[in-house]
């Protein structure tokens, strides 16, 4: 039996409308896999980007601590004389507007004092130091160690969140952000967010370990 030419056209145009909508379907599935796993990714991703954005200010800010010491021989007492700073600069970049990148929000961060820093075996501790004299210094630093060989990297330092409420104003051996709930990254052990902190000190132990490298033949 022969087919007519139109039965024959009516075959192909069947089959090409459940060829497209055969493809319409599988559209639907992959637009629905990209909805449900593109987003969360680059979330995750985003996310990952400020952690990294606040340990670098986190460091930067120790690296401020460390010049104010300097150059007044004591600690400092608020986060506005960092900001201030001009001879030499403490606060590289905009310290007029210090965002913390996990809040978004301006001047969201806590500083840290020294007692807060829990002593690690095998290294160096905070330097509690005694009252300084005249405006604007804090306690003067004197090195009180808690063992380990001299001279040794000391243990990255460990905070004690109770001891560092939000409110709190005096010396400072580092400022954290005032965020809390799980990281991405693991920051020097700490997978919490009220658990991250860089302290002079740890600032200390990074260029001993960068001038140990540099100094090891190759």
């Amino acid at each position: 039996m022969c087919r007519t030419p139109s039965s024959s056209g009516q075959e192909s145009s069947s089959q090409e409308g459940y060829t497209l909508a055969a493809l319409l379907v599988i559209l639907t599935i992959m637009s629905l896999i990209i909805a449900y796993t593109v987003p969360p990714q680059w979330s995750m991703i985003m996310r990952r980007e400020r952690e990294k954005q606040t340990i670098f200010l986190m460091k930067q800010f120790a690296r401020g601590i460390q010049n104010w010491q300097r150059k007044h021989q004591g600690l400092p007492v608020s986060l506005e004389q960092l900001q201030k700073a001009r001879e030499p600069r403490m606060l590289r970049g905009n310290p007029e507007k210090l965002v913390c990148p996990l809040t978004g929000r301006e001047d969201d961060w806590i500083m840290v004092p020294p007692n807060a820093i829990e002593a690690q075996p095998g290294g160096p501790g905070i330097p509690q130091g005694q009252p300084g004299v005249g405006i604007g210094r804090g306690p003067q630093p004197q090195q009180q160690p808690q063992g380990g060989a001299p001279g040794t990297p000391g243990m990255p330092s460990k905070l004690n969140p109770d001891a560092s409420p939000k409110d709190y104003v005096g010396p400072f051996v580092a400022v954290r952000p005032n965020a809390k709930g799980p990281s991405i990254i693991a920051f020097k052990g700490a997978e919490d967010y009220s658990q991250w902190v860089y302290t002079l000190q740890d600032l200390q132990t990074e260029i001993q370990m960068q001038q140990l490298a540099l100094s090891v033949p190759k």
